[in-house]
């Protein structure tokens, strides 16, 4: 390996072809390791991560970490080729250079690049996992990086994580039910999205049947960035509820899951309930008394009915 040094200061403009003149590096890739010089170089495109429904990329809230999504376009990422350059870079000696992607090259339709200064990966957490669209539109496993700075950063607004950084323990809090709330990714489909407005449809009618006020968590689970967000806790009987727009076994099981996940990180531990547009079949009810939870379904014209979950028969 050659070490040509490096010569470009933080916060200049260096594009692709330039840069590999320079420092070697293949063009079109978000990782680029070079094999000229003991050089990693990043690029992060905000815009880029937003058509794929996601963006973690940029810096943290204080400013000490940049995060950075690792390659592979369709299903799981794999910790090789450029994503194993970030995590192996001390090791194998090279410098983490990252840059963000910034207008266009004058005279050309190629993106501009800004250098924002060099980096380490973090040692005792150097990424972490989270799920995020593919190119197909299909949740899939992607790493996320987390870099320190060394030396000198150049910072813009724009290049906050939308997401931030992991949290270090699990935080549950109440929220008022009406707090906007957003837990599916950019373009889910139209399947999705009439899924939730059935839910949201489901729940407004049996709080004005009931005529009480509800709440809902948001739980952040330690070692991950997104909430998660219930659909409806009453707090006075400490009961969570989870909302489905079909009866179906599979969105029931998917319910189960559901409640079990939030339920493990509220104290007290309240008891369960799947909310229903009608009554599922015997054997689905008989399989969430099994596990705990009761069933609320909604009857045509005459409001909506409980089975409990310790007793089998409606109250």
């Amino acid at each position: 390996m050659i070490d040509v040094g490096w010569d470009t200061p933080v916060g200049a403009l260096l594009g692709r072809e330039e840069r590999m003149a320079k420092y070697g590096g293949a063009k079109y890739g978000g990782i680029e390791p070079s094999g000229t010089t003991p050089n990693v170089f990043i690029y992060s495109d905000p815009d880029r991560g937003e058509a794929f429904g996601y963006n973690f990329d940029g810096w943290n809230e204080d400013r000490t970490v940049f995060l950075y999504t690792g390659e592979g376009r369709v299903g799981d990422q794999q910790m090789r080729d450029g994503n194993r350059a970030i995590l192996e870079h001390q090791t194998k000696g090279r410098a983490l250079r990252v840059f963000v992607a910034e207008g266009f090259i004058p005279g050309t339709s190629q993106k501009n690049h800004r250098y924002i200064g060099e980096f380490k990966i973090d040692e005792e957490r150097p990424f972490f996992l989270e799920e995020a669209p593919d190119e197909a539109n299909e949740l899939r496993t992607v790493f996320v990086f987390r870099l320190h700075l060394l030396g000198e950063a150049f910072h813009r607004e724009t290049d906050q994580s939308s997401t931030g950084d992991i949290k270090v323990i699990t935080e549950a809090v109440l929220i008022p039910l009406e707090a906007h709330v957003t837990q599916t990714f950019k373009n889910p489909g139209t399947e999705a999205t009439t899924a939730v407005r059935r839910e949201s449809e489901l729940c407004a009618r049996y709080i004005s049947y009931l005529d009480r006020d509800f709440q809902r968590w948001k739980i952040t689970p330690a070692g991950e960035t997104r909430p998660l967000f219930t659909d409806l806790y009453d707090q006075e009987g400490n009961e969570l509820y989870e909302a489905k727009g079909t009866a179906t076994r599979d969105a029931i099981r998917r319910s189960v899951g559901q409640l079990l996940d939030y339920q493990r990180h509220i104290t007290p531990k309240p008891s369960l309930a799947l909310l229903l547009p009608h009554r599922p079949s015997d054997d689905l009810i008989n399989f969430l008394h099994s596990v705990g939870v009761s069933c609320v379904y909604e009857e045509l014209g005459s409001g909506f009915t409980r089975i409990a979950s310790n007793s089998g028969q409606p109250s």
